[in-house]
């Protein structure tokens, strides 16, 4: 069973939510409704749980989403997951 998000965590990721889609906000400069995406590429399946940023579904899990297309092929495409962390600490 997956550990609880402690207060600290649980803020940042209701702040992420308020964002929203970090691919969607710079590429195209609007709102989408993101779930958090924790980064992958930790090694045999397991996530990263203390790097996260908000992504909406079709860049989370549809059809252009990491967890469809690969983190390779993704992060060609919209950048790694670390420029897109670090591109949303610098607009927040």
């Amino acid at each position: 069973m997956a550990k609880k998000p402690n207060k600290e965590t649980q803020k940042k990721y209701q702040e992420m939510v308020e964002f929203g889609c970090v691919v969607c906000k710079k590429l195209y400069g609007v709102y989408t409704p993101p779930c958090i995406h924790h980064f992958t590429g930790a090694g045999m399946g397991l996530k990263s749980v203390d790097k996260f940023i908000p992504l909406c579904h079709t860049h989370h899990q549809g059809k252009e989403g990491i967890h469809h297309l690969g983190t390779h092929t993704w992060s060609e495409k919209y950048g790694t997951q670390q420029s897109l962390l670090d591109w949303y600490n610098n607009e927040t």
